[in-house]
C-alpha cells in the first residue's frame, strides 16, 4: 500500500504572536504520483495583517473578514490530515502552527513529516539556493502566484514528486529517522545538529544572515538544543525555529563560567529571543564602601556598572526595608547605613564595625585578592574564576597542574569581563558549588 502525503502551506499574518494567525491555507494530498485531493481556504486571523504582509502575499484584511476561523475549518483539516505523512517546505514553521491551531480547536495530530528544504539539501547538493521560488526556477517548476498558499502547494507538490523519483531511498530513511529525532529548523544543517557536544557550555543560535538570535547555557549543550526542538509548540517558537540556521558553542567546564559567558554575550549582542534577559527590573542596590576614617558602612544606590551591589531591588522602598532587617538582625549603626533618622545611638561605632564585618561574612563581600578553580573543558585541564579586591574580573583555563601561586602568570589567562548585577548574583557563595579550590593572592 502507497503511503500518502499530504503537502501544505500556510500564510500568516507574520506578527507570530497570540494576536497572530493563519491567514490561508492550503493542502494537496498525494500518493507520491498522483493527486488525490486538494483544499484551500483563506481564514480569518482576528488580527490585524501588516502592510509589508500584505505587498508579500496579496492578502488582505478586507479579503479575510468574512473568511473562516481557523476553528471553524480545524474538523476539516484534521480529517484531511489523518493518515498522511505531512509535507511541506520549512516543514517546521507549517506543520507546528497548524499543529498549534488545531491544538486550540481541540483537534490532535502527531505524524511523520517531511521537510522538502532538507530533502532537496540532500538529493540534490550543490544547488545555489533551497528557497521555494528559486528552487522551482532552476528545475523548470511552474511558480506563478508565489506567496499564496494553493501556489506554493503545488510548486512543493511537483518538487516533492521529483524528489521521492530521485531519492526514494533517502525519504524512505528519512522517515524512519524522523520518528527517532527531534523536529529540526529547516535551514539547521542535520550533520551539525548532530556534532553537537554533551558537554557544559554555552550556546548561539544564528539566522541565515549570520546574526546571533539567541544565546543559552546549558549543562548538557545537546540535550538542551534538542529539548528547544521538542514540546508544546507556541507562536513564538514558531517564529523562532524559521529563522535559525545555525548552531555555535563554547565549551565552558562548569555551568557557572556558562552563565557568566551567558550573561556577557547576552549583553554585548542583545539577541532578538533573549528578551527575558533584557527586561531585567532591579534599579537599586546595597553596597558597601570605606569612609575617610575607614569604617565600612552600607549605602543604596541606583546599579550601575562601576559599583558591587550586595543585593538588588526593583524599587527604593524595597532596598530600605531590606536594609532595616538587616541592620536590627545585625546590629549596625544606622549612622552608618544611611539611615541617620533610626539611629539612637545604642549601636556604637566600635560595634558596628565588628558587626558589619559578620554581615559581610554571611553576604560574602570581602576585599580580597582571589581565584576559584574547578573543572576544565577537557579532562587535563581546570577552569577558574579570578578577583580582585574583591571584584570579579573575569575566567580562563589553564592547564590541570598550573601553578596558581604565580600572580604574574595567571594574567595571561584571564578573559576580561565586566562585573555586572547579574554577574554579582551568579557568583553569590551558594552558586559556588562547581568549584572545589580557593586561592587568595
Amino acid at each position: 500500500m502507497k503511503n500518502k502525503y499530504a503537502i501544505v502551506d500556510i500564510e500568516t499574518t507574520g506578527t507570530f504572536s497570540n494576536k497572530g494567525g493563519i491567514t490561508e491555507i492550503a493542502i494537496i494530498v498525494t500518493d507520491g504520483e498522483n493527486i488525490i485531493e486538494t483544499y484551500e481556504t483563506l481564514v480569518n486571523p482576528q488580527a490585524e495583517i501588516p502592510p509589508f504582509v500584505v505587498n508579500l502575499t496579496g492578502i488582505t484584511n478586507q479579503m479575510v473578514q468574512k473568511a473562516p476561523l481557523f476553528g471553524e475549518i480545524a474538523e476539516k483539516v484534521a480529517s484531511i490530515l489523518e493518515g498522511t505523512i505531512f509535507v511541506a517546505h520549512n516543514v517546521s514553521f507549517d506543520y507546528k502552527y497548524v499543529k498549534y491551531e488545531l491544538d486550540l480547536a481541540g483537534y490532535r495530530i502527531g505524524q511523520a513529516r517531511l521537510c522538502t528544504v532538507r530533502l532537496s539539501r540532500k538529493i540534490l547538493p550543490g544547488l545555489p539556493s533551497y528557497s521555494l521560488g528559486k528552487l522551482t526556477r532552476t528545475l523548470g517548476i511552474a511558480h506563478n502566484n508565489k506567496h499564496r498558499a494553493m501556489s506554493d502547494t503545488m510548486a512543493t507538490t511537483e518538487l516533492f514528486h521529483l524528489l521521492l523519483k530521485k531519492g526514494k531511498r533517502d525519504i524512505l530513511k528519512t522517515l524512519t529517522d524522523v520518528a527517532k529525532s527531534p523536529n529540526l529548523p529547516a535551514n539547521l544543517p542535520e550533520r551539525i545538529y548532530n556534532k553537537l557536544p554533551k558537554d557544559t557550555g554555552v550556546y548561539y543560535f544564528y539566522n541565515q544572515k549570520k546574526e546571533v538570535i539567541y544565546i543559552g547555557k546549558a549543562k548538557n549543550i545537546y540535550q538542551r538544543i534538542t529539548a528547544h526542538f521538542t514540546g508544546k509548540a507556541t507562536a513564538q517558537k514558531l517564529a523562532f525555529y524559521k529563522e535559525i540556521a545555525h548552531v555555535r558553542y563554547e565549551l565552558t567546564g562548569t555551568e557557572t563560567i556558562a552563565a557568566l559567558l551567558e550573561d556577557a554575550e547576552i549583553k554585548y549582542y542583545w539577541p532578538i529571543y533573549n528578551r527575558s534577559q533584557k527586561s531585567r527590573v532591579n534599579k537599586f542596590g546595597v553596597f558597601v564602601y570605606e569612609n575617610q576614617l575607614g569604617i565600612k558602612q552600607l549605602g543604596i544606590t541606583k546599579i550601575g556598572n562601576q559599583i558591587q551591589p550586595i543585593k538588588t531591588f526593583p524599587s527604593m522602598s524595597e532596598t530600605r526595608r531590606w536594609l532595616l532587617q538587616q541592620i536590627e538582625k545585625f546590629d549596625l549603626k544606622p549612622k552608618f547605613c544611611g539611615m541617620s533618622e533610626f539611629d539612637d545611638e545604642t549601636v556604637s561605632i566600635e560595634k558596628h564595625k565588628q558587626n558589619i564585618e559578620a554581615f559581610l561574612q554571611q553576604h560574602n563581600i570581602g576585599l580580597n585578592t582571589f581565584l576559584l578553580v574547578g573543572k576544565g573543558r577537557e579532562e587535563e585541564e581546570k577552569s577558574f574564576i579570578y578577583f580582585e579586591n574583591g571584584k570579579y574580573k573575569g575566567f580562563g583555563f589553564v592547564e590541570e597542574y598550573f601553578d596558581f601561586k604565580k600572580k604574574e602568570e595567571i594574567q595571561k589567562y584571564i578573559q576580561l569581563r565586566e562585573e555586572t548585577v547579574t554577574t554579582r548574583a551568579i557568583l553569590r557563595a551558594e552558586n559556588r558549588k562547581d568549584f572545589f579550590e580557593i586561592f587568595v593572592l
